[in-house]
């Protein structure tokens, strides 16, 4: 069925109108920063001028500010299209680019983060623009090495990890899959096919899930190689720069003490009851014990497919109805052609909101097939979207948050939409959504839980002797018995899903971020319900300083405190009274 998103493409012009003037651009940078690096590679004495520190750094992120532009550029090319052999070449020649690029600009990085104390305490008073990226940098000093070995770190990646990265990407990104449902014999991509998972029949779904990750099993010794490769590489770069972990490389570059992320699993891991508790609500609902492959079955008989004409208003709605500058901001994307969500046989999995700079607004993709989750998607890219258009006033340097920060703004975006869809769909959709709501809730804190848990245990089992696909199959599958307990019945190809997840290959130790923002922003949300004195301010205010300063700096006005297990309980004790409580009651 067609909904209208076939043709909802994004224009890449405001970027580049051509390859050639990537090139171009490109090729004049790189000349640049050699320049740079031999204009302030005496970082002594430039950091010992206030004047000179000053513009040394305001060079730099002119710098970066520019090679952003580019990056995206070829970032999205590729996304649209990754079996493209143009848009391969074009990748490639970047990675090249960019190595020498970053090659050239790593020494300055280290100087900061090895910068004494007596010569930041005299500069810093006249560099309080990029004040928390000299700080944020200073985080790094006992685990950065002398500019010769950080070069040699960015150039063995082309042909590291990150070619194992890239390899499994274009690998999985040409799955193709046959199905006959509903009469009909269609060709779909993954993205396509995992959406049979909330199909109303039981057969469609443990068909879909069953030839989704066997798919990935007949390539185990490609994923397997893959994955090894790019576990031991991250966990054996964290032990020579002395992290006690390889999660604290991740913890330290989020600014985020490991105490807290243990915290936050222990917290999670705990939580799991709710899991059962919701689960087995829902097996009376659908009147059978469900498998795995059953866990996003719909509940009831709403099957309400959403044209992109019905999503983009319901998003604008809910955007609108917390305030006028989220909704103009919103309008953008779907006027001035920001998207990509039309379903094509080459593009990227998954969905994302890209900005890479400042400079350059965002764009979002996603492929939109018409369920209610793809309307939640498009407003979770969306809330993405808003973050980088107020933190656009910031400089490069302190444009991007750390990974914890990251969703805070795309999953607050879900809690408009959750509240619109509550206040909006007739009173015999309501069961189905809180049922539908409570697993996008689920998927997103105790699933990202549970993909954290996994990438502990397999990255001290790969760097301690390697491990083979079907070890990691069954290091995951304990981990899915953790989740769901006794409320659901095991397909055993599900022990072959951890394959599937793209973060662990290209962000090691990433996912903990989703479950740390969800609960965040239940939280704010909260005190939003609640009425919390000048919120919307706040709340702008945060999203617009961007990563000018800590976590926990930018979270105090609302007065969180990340280091309270009782913070983080607190997000799951809102879920139980407001929504597992009232499904449970719902069904006495």
């Amino acid at each position: 069925m067609e909904t209208g998103a076939e043709k909802i493409l994004w224009d890449l012009g405001d970027i580049y109108k051509s390859s050639e003037e990537v090139k171009k651009d490109a090729e004049k940078l790189l000349g640049e920063s050699i320049k740079f690096h031999e204009k302030y590679s005496n970082t002594d004495r430039i950091f010992h001028d206030s004047n000179s520190a000053k513009a040394s750094i305001e060079a730099l992120s002119d710098l970066y500010d520019r090679f952003g532009k580019i990056s995206e550029y070829v970032q999205l090319k590729f996304a649209e299209n990754t079996l493209s052999d143009e848009v391969k070449r074009l990748t490639s020649w970047f990675e090249n680019v960019e190595t020498k690029f970053q090659s050239n600009l790593v020494f300055f990085g280290i100087a900061i983060s090895k910068m004494p104390d007596d010569v930041f305490s005299q500069i810093i008073p006249s560099l309080e623009k990029h004040r928390h990226f000299i700080e944020s940098s200073r985080r790094f000093k006992d685990h950065v090495f002398l500019e010769k070995e950080e070069q040699i770190i960015v150039h063995k990646n082309v042909t590291g990890s990150d070619a194992f990265i890239k390899f499994y990407t274009q690998l999985t990104s040409t799955y193709k899959f046959k199905v006959k449902t509903d009469g009909k014999t269609q060709t779909l991509n993954g993205s396509q096919l995992r959406s049979l998972r909330m199909h109303p029949d039981s057969k469609v779904r443990e068909m879909a899930s069953v030839k989704l990750f066997k798919r990935y099993k007949k390539y185990a010794l490609e994923i397997e190689s893959a994955y090894n490769a790019v576990a031991k590489d991250y966990d054996t770069e964290a032990i020579l720069r002395g992290y006690p972990t390889p999660n604290s490389m991740r913890n330290l570059d989020n600014e985020v003490n490991d105490s807290v992320v243990d915290t936050l699993v222990d917290v999670t891991t705990y939580n799991n009851i709710l899991v059962n508790r919701y689960y087995k609500v829902k097996n009376k609902l659908m009147g059978f014990k469900m498998k795995l492959s059953d866990i996003y079955a719909p509940v009831g008989n709403v099957q309400k497919i959403f044209s992109w004409k019905e999503a983009k208003e319901i998003v604008r709605k809910a955007f609108y109805g917390f305030d006028d500058k989220f909704g103009m901001i919103v309008d953008d994307f779907f006027d001035k052609k920001w998207i990509h969500a039309a379903p094509m046989p080459a593009k990227e999995g998954g969905a994302f909101c890209a900005y890479s700079t400042p400079s350059v607004h965002p764009y979002v993709l996603l492929t939109f097939t018409g369920q209610i989750k793809d309307v939640i998607t498009l407003g979770h890219e969306l809330g993405h979207g808003v973050h980088g258009v107020l933190s656009s006033k910031q400089n490069i340097l302190q444009y991007h948050t750390p990974l914890t920060m990251a969703e805070t703004s795309s999953t607050f975006a879900e809690m408009l939409l959750m509240d619109y869809f509550l206040e909006t769909l007739p009173q015999k959709e309501i069961v189905p959504f809180v049922a539908s709501k409570l697993e996008d809730l689920f998927a997103t804190m105790n699933r990202q839980n549970m993909f954290t848990r996994f990438e502990r245990r397999a990255h001290e089992k790969i760097s301690k002797d390697g491990a083979t696909f079907d070890e990691l199959s069954n290091i995951y599958d304990g981990e899915l018995h953790t989740m769901f307990g006794d409320a659901v019945e095991y397909n055993p190809e599900f022990r072959w899903e951890w394959s599937s997840v793209p973060h662990f290959f290209h962000t090691p130790f990433y996912c903990y971020a989703y479950d740390f923002a969800q609960l965040l922003v239940i939280s704010l949300y909260a005190r939003y319900k609640a009425g919390m004195n000048d919120f919307k301010k706040r709340y702008i205010d945060l999203l617009s300083a961007g990563g000018s300063d800590s976590p926990e700096k930018l979270l105090a006005p609302f007065g969180v405190k990340l280091s309270d297990p009782k913070f983080w309980q607190s997000g799951f004790d809102y879920i139980e009274e407001n929504l597992v409580k009232r499904l449970e009651s719902e069904v006495k």
